[in-house]
């Protein structure tokens, strides 16, 4: 109990663990930014394309997080039924 006058205690609300790592995730994303920041040239082909440092590798980035999820969902895609008496076998008395 709190003494005599004194305020009643306030109730505390927990932050969420998914807000904290997300601050986190955008702090480093921030840091990640303002340490790269000068200007590279990128060839492709025969296409050079000037751009910041940090773009570049965020545009790699995002290029294989794509192909990661295409090969992911091709590799779910194709599971086949399993063939007949794969499953869990019943037992004699037809339960």
């Amino acid at each position: 109990m709190p003494p005599e006058g004194a305020p009643p205690p306030t109730p505390t609300k927990k932050v969420p663990v998914k807000l904290i790592v997300a601050a986190a995730l955008v702090a480093l994303a921030v840091t990640f930014i303002l340490q790269n920041r000068q200007t590279v040239d990128i060839r492709v082909f025969t296409t050079t394309i000037s751009g910041p440092l940090w773009a570049a590798l965020t545009g790699v980035l995002i290029l294989g997080v794509l192909v990661g999820l295409l090969l992911a969902r091709g590799g779910r895609r194709g599971k086949r039924e399993h063939p007949p008496g794969y499953g869990p076998r019943r037992s004699w008395r037809g339960g």
